[in-house]
């Protein structure tokens, strides 16, 4: 009889046709494989279908059933399917370190007071060419006020226990916030980590200024929302946060007036230093080795 897989890889995709085959290449290329992908298809109008199809591993599942119901939808459904104890989260246009499984693994069964574990990411472009490299919350300290003074995770970085997940879904009325959401309104009764080390490629293209202007407004509303809901303890340090977001998206704009907009977006990266290029070209080449439309 077949055993379940330890871990589930959830990849939704929409319209990703131009990075898909390489994203669910990282994951085949894995150092650790007791492992499914699911895949699921959001109503995509281009081939990224036709693509995950061609894949022949019984570790893949597609599913699609021709609706577009956005990311956060997606989300929970794959956390409702998913097969494995361990729960993964990937963008379908980023790429696994083909360590990054195994180490998040191992951090959870050495850990097992935590429920959610992310990862610093290498930042790339479209032509998969490194720019910088980003991390979220270190969490040196754990609870509400961490989440709102430093931030949470890089979403797309994210393993945890799916028992977790199930128990917390996301939020589908956060339009862009669904992540920020779910870590401040779980972080006081729940445990996170990052580790230290790159574990994936996060790809960094189009428009992000427009990305960036959603993304805020999203967060204001939440913001706004918790600021009525949240411990009494909590509310002023939310107002201020709401404060300060204003303030944020005022410069950001000032920013783009003045053609500034390149240089705001690379600030949200460290560059990369030279061991650390090397390090990530080599990671690249093994994340991508198999791809057809690699390096």
């Amino acid at each position: 009889m077949k055993s379940e897989p330890l871990i589930t890889v959830a990849i939704p995709v929409f319209n990703g046709e131009q990075y898909i085959e390489m994203a669910v290449v990282s994951v085949l290329n894995q150092t650790y494989g007791n492992l499914e992908i699911l895949l699921l298809d959001d109503g995509s109008t281009d081939r990224s279908l036709e693509i995950i199809k061609q894949f022949h591993d019984s570790r893949i599942r597609v599913i699609s059933d021709g609706k577009n119901q956005g990311l956060t939808y997606r989300l929970n459904e794959t956390v409702r399917m998913a097969r494995g104890e361990v729960y993964a989260r990937m963008d379908a246009d980023d790429l696994m370190v083909n360590t990054r499984l195994e180490r998040q693994l191992e951090y959870l069964l050495n850990h097992p007071e935590c429920d959610v574990v992310g990862s610093v990411a290498y930042v790339i472009d479209g032509g998969n060419k490194l720019t910088g490299i980003r991390g979220g919350n270190p969490f040196m300290e754990q609870g509400f006020t961490s989440i709102l003074r430093r931030g949470g995770f890089m979403h797309p970085t994210v393993t945890g226990r799916t028992a977790w997940f199930r128990a917390h879904p996301y939020d589908t009325d956060a339009e862009r916030c669904e992540d920020i959401e779910l870590w401040l309104r779980t972080a006081d009764e729940s445990h996170f980590a990052q580790i230290e080390e790159p574990l994936l490629f996060y790809r960094e293209v189009g428009n992000q200024s427009a990305k960036v202007e959603k993304t805020s407004a999203g967060y204001r509303k939440i913001l706004k929302g918790m600021s009525r809901t949240v411990k009494p303890q909590y509310r002023p340090l939310v107002k201020k946060q709401l404060r300060q977001a204003h303030v944020k998206i005022w410069v950001r704009r000032a920013a783009h007036k003045f053609g500034l907009e390149k240089q705001i977006v690379a600030a949200r990266s460290q560059r990369l230093t030279e061991n650390q290029r090397q390090a990530g070209e080599a990671a690249l080449q093994q994340a991508l080795l198999g791809s057809n439309r690699g390096l």
